[in-house]
């Protein structure tokens, strides 16, 4: 059963904003017991209650949520405001979760995103391929790459895609992404990472917390590594 924020369906559900932070706390905890979530307010129950609430009253995020018939909460995905446009993120499963739970979410977010006419931005993480995968299945254009910065000792880095209608992003000098048109223009700051990522780039699917490589779909693997080289070698 799939319910949603628009029509209040999940603050129907007994202790919704206990379920969705546990959910979010227990997915992307690692085997040795701690939660690396770069955004470790959506783990807390008061955050969900008190500021989640308020942006799903004021449209400002919109949630679609996978349920079994007990009522508990097996999948979640969201959609987020962030100015003009709309981020596809927040997508969790229990490891239990039905297999497509997160794919099924995503459709139903991109339906609605069609009926409105967003523009919408995602960004994947470099600790699978799985929303990656998602997000070339649904039919999103492959915008670049980009970095969260180091958090809790854990260097985040971005996979982005968009549902703009240009070509996926060919390696171009001093650019590392685009989506939507906002370019990501590279500077030396940028330089130590990607040296690093340049040994840790993999096709494996991934997924065990802390991520120690880079995963990429096969798919993206030369372009991603292209988009390196050619702004490394730019500094020479």
């Amino acid at each position: 059963m799939i319910i949603n924020s628009l029509d209040s369906g999940i603050y129907k559900l007994k202790d919704w904003s206990s379920q969705l932070s546990d959910l979010t706390r227990i997915a992307w905890t690692g085997k040795n017991g701690v939660c690396y979530f770069p955004y470790q307010p959506l783990t807390t129950e008061s955050y969900w209650r008190e500021n989640i609430y308020k942006q799903w009253q004021n449209r400002q995020m919109f949630s679609w949520v996978l349920c079994a018939s007990s009522g508990k909460i097996l999948s979640h995905a969201a959609l987020v405001r962030k100015g003009e446009y709309f981020e596809i993120g927040r997508w969790v499963s229990y490891p239990d979760s039905p297999r497509g739970s997160a794919t099924t979410l995503v459709a139903q977010i991109m339906k609605f995103v069609s009926e409105n006419n967003l523009r919408i931005v995602v960004e994947t993480t470099q600790a699978h391929t799985s929303s990656q995968f998602i997000c070339e299945k649904i039919g999103l254009r492959f915008a670049g790459i980009g970095f969260l910065g180091e958090q809790n000792g854990i260097n985040w880095d971005i996979i982005y895609y968009d549902n703009s209608p240009n070509a996926h992003l060919e390696p171009i000098c001093g650019i590392l992404g685009n989506p939507l048109g906002k370019v990501i223009v590279f500077n030396e700051t940028h330089q130590k990472r990607m040296r690093e990522i340049l040994k840790i780039l993999t096709t494996k699917r991934g997924g065990d917390l802390p991520p120690t490589l880079f995963h990429i779909l096969p798919a993206r693997f030369d372009t991603v590594k292209r988009i390196i080289e050619l702004n490394i070698a730019s500094l020479k």
